[in-house]
């Protein structure tokens, strides 16, 4: 293994400028878009807030964090693969700002591997546990449920023909 110089690791605060100016205006309108769901939607996910279903990567955040403190059955119990995408976020930038290194063929295939393991995860989730089991819980108030009366009955009833 390559062991990295005080050079590179001198170089990592350039770096991490230099992506930070190059995406400053989709971190903005990230931004933008955060502060204007949550103030009119209380949400974030925009299938949460369009649909009312969570997406394949609800609990995820709430997962890491678990995780990070050191409360592995809690990030287990929020999403299984927390610690796989952990991983990964981990290798990206070590990579990235540590190493100076483009983002190799080897990170990409196993970024394609945990996300489709996170697409059968979900829907193992929506088929056997929604909307009975957080996070894999339906959500009042979407768009959908806003604009047909009977959006929820019929989605919930859907799932529920699978148990």
């Amino acid at each position: 293994m390559n062991r990295i110089s005080r050079r590179e690791i001198r170089k990592m605060p350039g770096r991490i400028v230099a992506d930070l100016k190059e995406y400053r205006f989709a971190i903005a309108g990230l931004l933008v878009y955060s502060m204007i769901t949550r103030l009119i939607f209380h949400a974030f996910c925009p299938m949460v807030i369009v649909t009312g279903l969570p997406c394949p990567g609800c609990g995820l955040n709430r997962a890491v964090l678990f995780l990070l403190r050191g409360e592995f059955a809690r990030s287990f119990a929020l999403h299984p693969l927390a610690a796989l995408w952990l991983a990964l976020i981990f290798w990206f930038l070590a990579g990235r700002y540590v190493a100076g290194r483009r983002v190799s063929r080897g990170f990409m295939v196993c970024l394609g591997i945990v996300a489709a393991a996170t697409l059968v995860l979900y829907g193992y989730r929506m088929l056997w546990l929604f909307p009975d089991y957080p996070p894999a819980s339906y959500t009042g108030g979407s768009l959908c449920e806003r604009l047909f009366p009977e959006y929820r009955q019929e989605v919930l009833a859907f799932f529920r023909l699978f148990r």
